[in-house]
């Protein structure tokens, strides 16, 4: 994931120019305010970069949702989604929060059982107020949902002997 990242984003410390000033390079980074587009499909989601790459993960394959607001040039004060898949499909996409189609994103994503409004609304405030914050996961496959929570503390008690009076 953090090779998807560096590669989107142009980790600290490298540089997408080669040594040979007269060998151009293929690699470009996208640049805050251009476009990402993100495509939504009943199997899969499908993020089109401004460099013209592709990132794609099935929805079945969906292992974690995580929101990520970024503390470095030129990308501060962003918010991101990265959706990384489970180990086996080696899928993930990575979608900053004002690219195209997000809300359909978002809305498709808040459907996941146990998925924190909480932690995403919190991430987009620290993003408007130009503050960076942790990764927050808001999603993980296998987590219990809260509503499923509190079903089995209830099972639980309902389970438990009677107390005995006068012992």
């Amino acid at each position: 994931m953090m090779t998807l990242l560096r590669k989107l984003l142009g980790g600290a410390g490298h540089s997408s120019q080669r040594s040979n000033p007269h060998q151009r390079t293929a690699t470009r980074h996208a640049a805050p305010g251009e476009p990402f587009v993100i495509n939504l499909y009943d199997d899969r989601v499908v993020v089109h970069r401004p460099d013209g790459q592709r990132e794609e993960l099935a929805w079945d394959a969906l292992e974690r949702v995580i929101v990520r607001v970024m503390d470095r040039a030129p990308w501060a004060g962003a918010a991101w989604l990265i959706l990384a898949g489970d180990a086996d499909s080696r899928q993930g996409c990575v979608a900053p929060l004002d690219a195209a189609n997000r809300d359909a994103l978002v809305t498709r994503l808040q459907t996941l059982p146990g998925f924190s409004q909480q932690k995403l609304d919190n991430a987009l405030r620290d993003a408007a107020a130009g503050k960076s914050r942790s990764d927050a996961i808001l999603w993980k496959r296998g987590l219990p949902t809260p509503a499923a929570e509190e079903a089995n503390d209830d099972n639980h008690r309902e389970s438990d002997p009677q107390p005995r009076h006068g012992a």
